[in-house]
């Protein structure tokens, strides 16, 4: 059965952390009219046939048929309420991933979405657009940074349908800067083979790695931070150190440091939550989160120190570690970028409007 060729895949793409991390990545079926989409808050790793949510394709059809408004707000809420209306009966309590449009934009019965660091290691360097038609000529398509959404879905509808018509075949690899990589096949073979042709391109073109392994940090000041940071977010906080070696790099100094400081993708906005804090020296971490909070509205997630490296803290040991590993992902990013002419994070402004889409606040509720 389709349903169980679905699950076989997610689970097989979601269990390696080379690809997916925490609830990151979607995938998605169709039977005839039917599309089985990853329900939002489930875990490709771990997903069972009860996580996808069955679709009426022509209803999804219908959306990009509709004028919205310009209104980022009104936009996103009529077109979610439209996706949602999509749903086929019984399947009223799920939520479809929020990359559903874009699933279904492709004819190929199965799709794979996801954000792997080496290919993101592309789509969120400098040179990226150029190093993509490079590597893979016309055969894959680049999309440029769009807000995520409609606003996205309406951009791939155009772009994939000019594609069609200039090639006379439906578009099977996008490119998505700052975000991943799309690839749609018939066959769940066909989509492995597309996705390691992509990834086996990109990896013979990259000339340096992030490093992981414990380096030199000083030990009497990573102790005073860890107590420190603990006191100032609470005993409910739980703080996860790592003094990487890729840590210690970025950590070294304000300049370094700076390299990572927006995000990449929307992953690191729901899993760590944007611009994290740096301190030089202890004593003044209380001060940098206060400011923090009353600039952004929330407490941040990951604190960087000088000599000491990285740590992730939150109120529960798997949003403390999720949050250090979708950290150690954008780092693996910026040193993957460096091969391409260095590392292109988001724009202020897309950050913003994923910090407050509510699609994605939903999803890091889940």
């Amino acid at each position: 059965m389709i349903i169980d060729e679905l699950v076989g895949f997610s689970n097989l793409y979601g269990s390696n952390e080379e690809l997916v991390l925490a609830g990151g990545g979607n995938t998605s079926a169709k039977d005839g009219n039917i599309m089985y989409i990853k329900g939002s808050g489930t875990r490709l790793c771990d997903i069972t046939a009860e996580g996808f949510v069955a679709m009426d394709r022509s209803k999804i059809a219908e959306i990009f048929t509709k004028t919205y408004p310009d209104n980022d707000k009104e936009r996103e809420a009529l077109s979610l309420k439209d996706l949602m209306d999509a749903k086929l009966p019984g399947q009223e309590n799920k939520r479809p991933s929020v990359e559903t449009t874009l699933h279904s934009l492709f004819p190929h019965r199965f799709v794979l979405h996801l954000h792997p660091s080496l290919i993101n290691g592309v789509t969120c360097s400098k040179d990226g657009k150029g190093v993509a038609e490079k590597l893979f000529g016309n055969d894959v398509l680049w999309i440029d940074p769009v807000k995520p959404g409609y606003t996205l879905a309406k951009i791939c509808f155009d772009t994939l349908k000019e594609y069609k018509g200039k090639k006379g075949k439906a578009a099977d690899i996008v490119l998505l800067a700052n975000h991943g990589i799309f690839v749609a096949d018939d066959t769940v073979d066909g989509l492995g083979n597309k996705l390691f042709f992509v990834m086996d391109k990109i990896r013979g073109e990259v000339t340096s790695e992030a490093d992981f392994s414990v380096g030199e940090f000083n030990g009497e000041k990573a102790r005073d931070v860890f107590n420190e940071i603990s006191e100032v977010f609470g005993e409910d906080s739980v703080v996860t150190y790592e003094p990487s070696v890729v840590s210690l790099e970025f950590s070294k100094d304000k300049e370094s440091f700076d390299t990572i400081y927006y995000p990449f993708n929307p992953d690191q906005v729901v899993y760590c939550k944007p611009y994290p804090v740096y301190a030089d020296d202890l004593g003044g971490i209380k001060s940098l989160v206060e400011e923090y909070k009353a600039k952004n509205g929330f407490l941040p997630k990951i604190i960087f120190v000088k000599e000491c490296g990285l740590f992730g803290v939150d109120y529960s040991q798997k949003g403390s570690e999720t949050a250090v590993a979708l950290f150690n992902d954008a780092m693996k990013i910026a040193v993957y970028a460096d091969s391409f002419g260095g590392a292109k994070p988001m724009s202020a402004d897309l950050t913003d409007f994923i910090v407050n889409w509510e699609a994605e606040s939903y999803r890091s509720k889940q």
